[in-house]
């Protein structure tokens, strides 16, 4: 990770791009479990794997791109929608904090006022409803 050409920026990418790679290598055959002691997993080269190195083949298969680059296309679609939500929520917002003050300077609007800064309240209230449920959907995709 020190490297300035490591493509994984934090310790939790980096531990998860090692996870992929020694599930690949055991379902290859090329390590094996050995004991596992408590936290630490030992694991052992096969001579599969000292052969392959011997002849040059390549160690992994190919890693498949298309699930990254679906959740890679879903994660900015969830951005892109998340932005759009708290637009709409601050201009409820703003909304429902003028006819405020719109109120204050002029009281005998109240009923009139009173009505729009309902619905602008509750705009606000679906918004934000909104949202907390795709920051949710954003957390569970970064898992």
């Amino acid at each position: 990770m020190a490297m300035p050409t490591c493509i994984h920026s934090d310790l939790k990418c980096a531990r998860q791009f090692i996870h992929r790679n020694m599930l690949r290598f055991i379902a290859s055959g090329d390590i094996v479990k050995m004991t596992n002691d408590g936290h630490r997993q030992k694991y052992q080269i096969t001579d599969q794997f000292n052969l392959r190195l011997v002849e040059n083949q390549p160690v992994l298969p190919p890693l498949d791109v298309e699930p990254m680059r679906r959740k890679s296309t879903l994660d900015k679609s969830l951005t892109k929608r998340l932005n759009h939500q708290k637009l709409q929520l601050l201009t409820a917002m703003g909304e429902a904090e003028e006819y405020d003050a719109i109120y204050k300077e002029i009281p005998e609007m109240h009923v009139q006022i009173q009505e729009l800064y309902n619905e602008s309240r509750d705009r606000c209230s679906k918004l934000l409803g909104k949202v907390k449920a795709i920051e949710n959907l954003i957390t569970l995709s970064a898992r």
